[in-house]
This record gives C-alpha cells, sequence and structure tokens, in this order.
C-alpha cells in the first residue's frame, strides 16, 4: 500500500491522509482474520480440556467414604488383613493374592521383596488409597472402609519415597500434617526428630522456599520435610517406603536417626528396599509375585534358607562389591 500509494498516489489523486487511511482499513481488516486461527486452535485446546474433565467427572467413584464415619483411638494401632486380593482396573491379573496378616500395636515390620511383588500396593491398601478386590483391612479393629476420613488422614500416615512438597515455605509444607498447628508445633516437630541443626542451616530457616514439588530442596531434604509432617500428625500407624539410596552420607545418617525417633510407640511398616532395615525390624514380610511367602524375625528367615535367604545374600554380595568399588 505504501509503495502503490507513493508511485501512483499523485495520478490517482490520492494524499497521503488518504494513502494512511487505506493502511489502517488494510489493518483493521486482516487483524481479525490473523487472529481468527489462533482463536481456532485455543478452540480446539479448550475443547479437548473440556472433555478430558468430562471423563473425570465421569468416572465411577472407586473409594466411597462412610458418613459420619468411625474414629481410631490414639496411640499405636493394630493392623489385620484377611484373604486380601487387589487388582488394577487396567485388566492386569491379580497383583495381591490371598494375603493374611497380624501386626501387633507398636510394632515395626519390615516389608521386603523383589520388585514388583505387591509390597507398594498393599502400603496403599492400608492407607485407602484404594480398596482391595476381595477381603477385608482392620486398622485398630476397625474395618478401614468405615473410617472417617479425617481420622483415617490423621492417624495412618504414609511417607512415599519422594515426599511431595507445594510451592511455600517448609514451615507450610509441614503445617500440612496437622491443620491450624502452630508455629511452635511445627519447629518442635523438627526439635523431637533431632533436626533443629538442618533447620538452623537452612538460608531463612523454616520460612526458606521449598519451590514448586520441592525443587529447591534435595532428595533427602524433602524427605526430611515429609518426616517432620508425619510426626507433626502424629499417627498411630505409620508407613515408610525406605528412601536413602539417592542421599549422601550425611543426609542419610539424619534419616535414619528422624525415623528412629519419629518410630517410637507408633505401628511402624517399612517398605524395605535394603536389608539392613529388615535387620533391625521385630518382624519380617516377605512378597513374592503378590503373597506372603514367608514371615518371621531376620535370623529365623536366614535360617531357613528360602526367599529371605537368597535375597538376604544377594544384598550382601551387592554391598560387598560396592565396598570393594569405592
Amino acid at each position: 500500500m505504501i509503495v502503490v500509494g507513493a508511485h501512483f498516489g499523485p495520478e490517482w489523486h490520492l494524499s497521503l491522509g488518504r494513502v494512511i487511511a487505506f493502511l489502517i482499513l488494510i489493518q483493521v481488516f486482516v487483524q481479525p482474520l490473523s487472529e481468527l486461527s489462533e482463536t481456532f486452535d485455543q478452540t480446539q485446546t479448550a475443547v479437548a480440556g473440556w472433555r478430558k474433565i468430562q471423563t473425570v467427572l465421569d468416572m465411577p467413584i472407586e473409594i466411597v467414604e462412610p458418613d459420619p464415619g468411625r474414629h481410631l483411638p490414639s496411640g499405636a494401632l493394630t493392623v489385620q488383613a484377611r484373604s486380601l486380593e487387589f487388582a488394577y482396573a487396567d485388566g492386569g491379573g491379580l497383583v495381591l493374592r490371598g494375603i493374611d496378616a497380624d501386626i501387633a500395636a507398636g510394632a515395626h515390620v519390615a516389608i521386603v521383596g523383589e520388585t514388583g511383588c505387591g509390597k507398594t500396593t498393599f502400603a496403599k491398601l492400608l492407607c485407602r488409597l484404594a480398596d482391595p478386590t476381595e477381603g477385608w483391612i482392620r486398622i485398630g479393629g476397625i474395618d478401614l472402609r468405615e473410617l472417617a476420613p479425617t481420622s483415617r488422614r490423621t492417624a495412618i500416615r504414609m511417607v512415599p519415597q519422594d515426599g511431595v512438597l507445594f510451592d511455600t515455605t517448609i514451615r507450610e509444607n509441614v503445617r500440612y500434617g496437622r491443620e491450624g498447628a502452630t508455629d511452635l508445633e511445627v519447629e518442635t516437630a523438627f526439635d523431637e526428630l533431632g533436626l533443629r541443626w538442618w533447620v538452623e542451616g537452612l538460608p531463612d530457616g523454616l520460612d526458606t522456599l521449598a519451590g514448586e514439588r520441592g525443587e529447591s530442596l534435595s532428595v533427602g531434604e524433602r524427605q526430611l520435610v515429609a518426616l517432620a509432617r508425619a510426626q507433626l500428625s502424629g499417627p498411630g500407624l505409620l508407613i515408610l517406603d525406605e528412601a536413602t539410596s539417592a542421599v549422601d552420607p550425611e543426609t542419610e545418617r539424619a534419616i535414619g536417626e528422624a525415623l528412629e525417633h519419629l518410630s517410637e510407640g507408633r505401628t511402624t511398616v517399612t517398605i524395605a528396599h535394603r536389608l539392613s532395615t529388615a535387620e533391625a525390624a521385630d518382624f519380617v514380610l516377605v512378597f513374592d509375585r503378590g503373597r506372603i511367602v514367608e514371615r518371621g524375625r531376620h535370623g529365623e528367615l536366614v535360617a531357613q534358607g528360602g526367599v529371605y535367604a537368597s535375597l538376604y545374600r544377594s544384598w550382601l554380595g551387592n554391598t560387598r562389591a560396592g565396598d570393594r568399588t569405592r
């Protein structure tokens, strides 16, 4: 338009103002057309997102919470499982088969087995992240499906391998363990676990930002925050997914000491990836292909020469090989 207006304008009796007016009109005409394609793309994205939301909303509720539900007593809790079976909805077959287990109040039980044997699935069922396909679980003598959600979340606490943190301060992340906890109670939780030294080493103490999903902290530090959160909630049943393989020796030692304090006076179920944890446990459940194939104390199971003894020999061999490499 500028070139044509400058070349033919005098011949066509076009003034400069008319040429500028043409430029403005062209822009007014073309801009909606250019925005139309972008709007179309955004509309397609919105429709796809809405369909996904509808799919989620249409999903059947798998876990129906009781109303009002029963409440667990304070203190260490017993655990009973009978004829427990579980299969995921994708049709991959049974993950757990005929699980029977009794855990006394205040006991420390280690669950061991090869990858994919059902250890983590059993732990999820104890937290009622899913309901068993068959059988039942009783915590403190009460069927898990009859517990009020608030009581279950307070009395049963699972600390995963990589604790989930939110994009806020460490103080607020720990406060999620018990709604309404004071600043003093949050600080006391760290003191009770012997982690005051770690808090004092942070740039802003408990007001240090954890970052999105805890990206400002290391794996071990996220675990420490998760342990303090569990300590604040004061659960009667503590479920631990051991996670010290990817941390430095100092943090590993801190996690170990914090776990000792955290387990005091509570029933503790640990998914043990290292058999040194099983050695220190009161009782060991050995999982294999979705079944409990052995149960007993560490020394008894090693002497039996079965699945656990094989796992222990393999673990010892890997440990010694790693020591020689270092």
